[in-house]
């Protein structure tokens, strides 16, 4: 045994066996200047580990006893202030903090060494040493104030308590001439003013003057790495407290300017980033702000945005080595950094300012970069326009970029070229499907062509940018391109040894095939074999990206062409996925996932054979690996996490292993959704296998695997509905659905008991909703379903009193920062959304689906319920933030009772009309869709006139605005519900009001998916009724309504498989005369789709 190990070893036993001596003498060696620094330096950092609330064999401290612990700490004090060596005297105290945070630890008190704060010595002490005006040892003081810093989260009570202290050292030394003592002053401010409230930091504003004063003295000096630490210190005030910057801001522009000028200067290079973080932090966090006070903010951050974005590498070596790096490739760390983070901090700039305001001055600075010779600037402009096209709603506006896109990919500069090609791509994801439709015809023989590109890295762009623009295009559209695109792809791959070339010409080909679908059968049989060429030959370390993609496209190509053309090929897929070492091969194993589950869906039950060879690998994917930890971990090995598992040891895990335990839930949750019955010999086996991670723990293994607990419990719900259908089609009696049903709501209800995490309650209770539905009628009793109602209105009641609680507090902190706000100039905006509330808003909708599910399956049983419901939907209703819960349970007992909930219509009905204009966007989306499930009921006729007027106004105004989502979802169900008062009661419509031509004036509906496939298909049924109605008395609203059916046909999202087909009965039904003087109203790709349909 080596003297090294030997010495470890004692240290161990010494550490279990008489810590009291061990800590007493380690503390004298530290204490001792004749021992070498080194050593010193050391003993502090096992010291520090020894004081450290963590692991029980090492935290020491508490082992000592009563008498030994305050000497302990006297001592560590004593020589915290008698040290000379500075370093040292640092390394004191990181071990004088980290035992502040135990003994002074107001929540858990038994530590303490008396009172008023656990540790009655160390501020006095603290306090003395860091005032420059009675430590005339400027390192002894720096250590000081950089100690208090250290103890502001520890001890908040105590440093903000003893204000003239604190402002008396601040004063003192943000005053004093010497930068190391002015900067510890700057770096105390800050992290007093992101730990403590308002009311208790306001008082330092009058600091921040001297502040951006030492800011400028720090970059004289060219003290770069105290110049870096004081603006990190200021990005987190940034982001915690960015009212502390308003009044500066309002006087002179400061910090701003000075941040503006760092991030200019291309001496201060490593910093630059830095001060554009600020910037944009800032503007994030006080955007409405900023734009009604200092507008000149936003386009100060994109002229600084703009001037980074130039710094992109020239020369021809510098070309070479860009134009032969994959883009998957990591290049030298630094390359391009100011670029990207130029082009990052834009895209979140103009997500925040919104377009409306940030527009004109963005528009102005990208076409005077455009204009200027220098190949960086036009690349800048480019890039401006593709981080920020996804914010503009003009379609003039998106033409526009879209037209200066095309302008440059015939740029004499490859990057440039690459950069416009790009920037379509992100254009056409973000502006879909209008810039699809638009620009098709000009932009896809633009693409062709620069698939050709001299430099094969602009080549694959190419490709990249006409996968994101054909993956929106429409199948009719694609249809008449697709011979010329796939003869060029499949060219490359015959002729091109350039591996992202050839990836992108697979990902192009895989995107043709699953637009036109079917229609791709001709290119099958050219296709297939290539692409199993690529499985079986591209085995070198850097073609794993290659093979992964032809996996990806067999897959796809199999669900374009069918099951029976594909199924042999499938076999041959499998077996060579199968043949991959997964836990070697990262790269692949995403792929190979979803390449699986796509080969699921197309194949459907004829999968089932290839289960026998796939699941063992999956049931050994869901069981932890634990290895015994031998000796000390590595804490920055991040190949290993190192957890206490259920029998309280502490073992170790490989971090893919989690990784690989969520794909392989994953991928049993598609086995079970599309084999269903066809699962059913493996249901048994998979429930054993899937229990453990059902089963709710307290240790560390248990917690690590919470996050697929909700998957896994969708895997079960999905296992009753296999061992349902399972037996039904075997003709068998199986208890199996009810076992399983019994066991999972057990299991889930223990999980819950054992939460107050919204989020994972939130989870588990769509997960009971599943099993609800899925083992379906003749299951539940009257007095179970009671049980079961009784249990989830509890559980509401316990997020309502989280919600309570989160709200006191709130309102506590906003009380004790009123004065503090008003000193501020007021608080116009919120620092962010409360996602706490919000994660328990959709735990109490996720039960509130519970009580819906119920109602679906049991809804007999559930009636002795009703009264209950109603008392709850009259609570709800009387708080304002509990109104969208009430009428969504409102919602279930229309759905799901029909006229048996009519009885506690007076409860509700009122709220849901005076909803349907309310400000709150969720709640006019519950009002509509109240009223959409209502009109088909007779009791509705009543107040059906009333609601025709109320929607038909609704209806009648603009729609909301592109990036106003909740607002969208609202006007799509307030369609929805017309359209369903239109069909349902067209004879109490009043007198004048023509609703069909307003409801088609509004069709497509594209926002809400769910209700768009609902009203789509509604609408083919009409025509298919012939309702008079719809078509009007002179046919006028029948091109209209062609128009519509015509647009959504082969909509993946808004039309499915049944509406499809309804749509192609519609058309092969009408006259061709008729169709012939309806075509001038149907766009050039509703005709294509239509000559498709009659073809077909």
């Amino acid at each position: 045994m080596t003297c090294e190990k030997k010495a470890e070893t004692m240290y161990q036993q010494a550490k279990q066996s008489d810590p009291t001596s061990l800590m007493i003498g380690m503390l004298a060696v530290l204490g001792s200047p004749e021992v070498d620094e080194t050593v010193r330096r050391h003993d502090a950092i096992l010291l520090r580990q020894l004081v450290n609330k963590g692991p029980e064999k090492d935290f020491c401290f508490p082992r000592l006893s009563a008498a030994h612990k305050m000497e302990f700490a006297s001592e560590l004090l004593r020589l915290f202030e008698v040290e000379t060596l500075p370093r040292i005297q640092t390394k004191i105290g990181d071990v004088v903090s980290k035992l502040a945070e135990y003994v002074c630890d107001t929540e858990d008190p038994r530590g303490s060494l008396g009172p008023p704060n656990g540790w009655p010595a160390l501020l006095p002490l603290v306090f003395r040493m860091a005032d420059p005006a009675s430590n005339q040892n400027r390192e002894s003081c720096v250590a000081a104030i950089s100690l208090l810093k250290a103890c502001v989260g520890t001890l908040q009570d105590g440093v903000v308590g003893a204000r003239t202290e604190l402002q008396t050292i601040l004063s003192n030394a943000l005053q004093n001439s010497d930068l190391k003592l002015r900067t510890a002053a700057l770096l105390l401010v800050c992290e007093i003013v992101g730990v403590v409230q308002k009311k208790d930091w306001v008082s330092l504003l009058q600091t921040a003057p001297v502040l951006w004063q030492v800011l400028e003295q720090m970059a004289a000096a060219n003290d770069t790495d105290t110049l870096q630490e004081a603006m990190q210190a200021l990005i987190e005030v940034a982001t915690l407290e960015p009212d502390f910057f308003k009044a500066s801001l309002q006087q002179n522009m400061q910090p701003a300017q000075f941040f503006a000028a760092v991030a200019k200067n291309r001496q201060m290079e490593s910093l630059r980033p830095m001060a554009l973080e600020w910037l944009v932090s800032f503007l994030e966090k006080r955007s409405k702000w900023l734009t009604k006070t200092l507008p000149a903010f936003a386009a100060l951050c994109v002229e600084v945005c703009m001037e980074l974005m130039l710094e992109v590498e020239d020369g021809e070596q510098e070309l070479k080595v860009w134009a032969e790096r994959m883009d998957d490739e990591e290049g030298d760390e630094d390359e391009d950094e100011l670029f990207h983070a130029g082009e990052e901090a834009i895209d979140r700039v103009a997500q925040a300012v919104t377009m409306e305001s940030l527009g004109t001055v963005l528009f102005q600075v990208i076409g005077t970069y455009v204009k200027q010779e220098q190949w960086q600037a036009k690349h800048a402009a480019l890039a401006a326009v593709k981080q920020t096209v996804e914010y503009v709603e003009e379609k003039e506006h998106v033409n526009q970029m879209a037209q200066l896109l095309i302008q440059h990919v015939d740029s004499n500069h490859p990057r440039v070229r690459y950069k416009a090609l790009h920037a379509i791509g992100q254009l056409a994801n973000d502006q879909s499907p209008h810039f699809q439709e638009a620009w098709h015809e000009k932009l896809m023989p633009v693409l062709l062509m620069k698939m050709d590109d001299p430099v094969d890295r602009v080549a694959a762009m190419a490709m990249s940018a006409f996968v994101s623009f054909g993956e929106e295009l429409d199948k009719a559209l694609m249809a008449s391109y697709a011979q010329g695109f796939m003869m060029k792809l499949v060219n490359k791959l015959q002729t091109s040894q350039h591996r992202g070339v050839r990836e992108e010409s697979i990902t192009s080909i895989a995107v043709i095939a699953g637009v036109i679908e079917k229609d791709f059968s001709q290119y099958y049989g050219e296709i297939m074999p290539m692409l199993k060429h690529f499985v079986m030959k591209a085995t070198a370390q850097n073609e794993n990206r290659l093979r992964g993609k032809s996996f990806e496209c067999m897959s796809l190509l199999g669900i374009a062409v069918g099951k029976e053309k594909f199924l042999p090929d499938a076999k041959d897929a499998i077996s060579e996925m199968m043949k991959t070492q997964l836990e070697a091969d990262d790269v692949q194993r995403e792929y190979i996932k979803e390449a699986s589950e796509r080969i699921a869906q197309c194949l459907k039950r004829d999968f089932e054979p290839f289960l026998q060879h796939l699941l063992p690998g999956l049931f050994r994917s869901l069981k932890i690996e634990e290895e015994a930890v031998n000796g000390p971990v590595d804490e920055d090995d991040d190949e290993y996490v190192q957890v206490t598992n259920g029998e309280g040891k502490t073992v170790q895990v490989k971090s893919s292993k989690f990784e690989e335990l969520s794909q392989a839930v994953q991928l049993l949750l598609c086995f079970c959704t599309e084999l269903e019955g066809a699962y059913f010999d493996y249901a048994q086996t998979t429930a054993e296998h899937l229990l453990p991670l059902l089963t709710p723990g307290d240790d560390e293994m248990s917690m690590l695997i919470e996050d697929v607990r909700g998957t896994a419990l969708q895997v079960w719900a999905l296992l009753i509905k296999v061992a349902k259908v399972g037996a039904q089609e075997r003709g068998i009696q199986s208890a199996l659905p009810q076992q399983l049903f019994t066991t999972g709501l057990q299991k889930t209800f223990e999980t819950m008991e054992k939460s107050s995490e919204a989020e994972k309650l939130s989870e588990t209770a769509s997960g009971i909703t599943e099993c609800i539905k899925n083992v379906g009628p003749g299951v539940l009793s009257a007095s179970e379903v009671h049980q079961l109602v009784g249990k989830i209105f509890a559980l509401t009641d316990q997020s309502l009193q989280r919600s309570q609680e989160l709200e006191k507090v709130k309102q506590e902190q906003k009380s004790g920062d009123a004065a503090a706000v008003q000193a501020l100039g007021g608080e116009d905006e919120d620092d962010e959304e409360d996602d706490q509330e919000q994660e328990e808003e959709q735990c109490r909708r996720n039960y509130e689906e519970v009580l819906g599910a119920l109602m679906q399956v049991a809804p007999a049983e559930f009636m002795p319920c009703l009264e209950q419901c109603g008392q709850k939907i009259t609570m709800w209703l009387q708080r304002k933030d509990l109104k969208v819960l009430a009428l969504y349970l409102a919602c279930d007992l229309i759905l799901h009772l029909k006229e048996e909930s009519v009885k506690v219509w007076p409860i509700f009905m009122p709220q849901v009309f005076a909803s349907l204009s309310d400000a709150d966007a969720d709640l006019r989306t519950a009002g509509a869709y109240a009223v959409n499930l209502a009109a088909p009921l007779n009791s509705f006729a009543e107040a059906a006139p009333q609601a025709f007027q109320e929607l038909a106004r609704i209806v009648g105004a603009p729609k909301p605005k592109k990036r106003d989502d909740k607002g969208k979802i609202a006007f799509d169900n307030a369609v929805a519900a017309l359209l369903s008062l239109a069909k349902s009661k067209p004879s109490h419509c009043p007198a004048g009001l023509e609703v069909w031509p307003l409801i088609l004036s509004k069709l497509p509906l594209r926002d809400d998916e769910e209700e768009a496939q609902k009203v789509h298909e509604s609408l083919a049924d009409l025509v298919l009724a012939q309702e008079p109605s719809l078509v009007g008395g002179d046919g006028k609203n029948l091109g209209p309504t062609l128009s519509i059916l015509a647009e959504v046909h082969h909509m993946e999202g808004i039309c499915n498989k049944t509406t499809e087909e309804k749509i192609l009965q519609i058309f092969k039904m009408i006259p061709q005369n008729i169709l012939g003087g309806l075509a001038a109203g149907f766009t050039g790709k509703q005709q294509k789709k239509i000559e498709s349909m009659l073809a077909g």
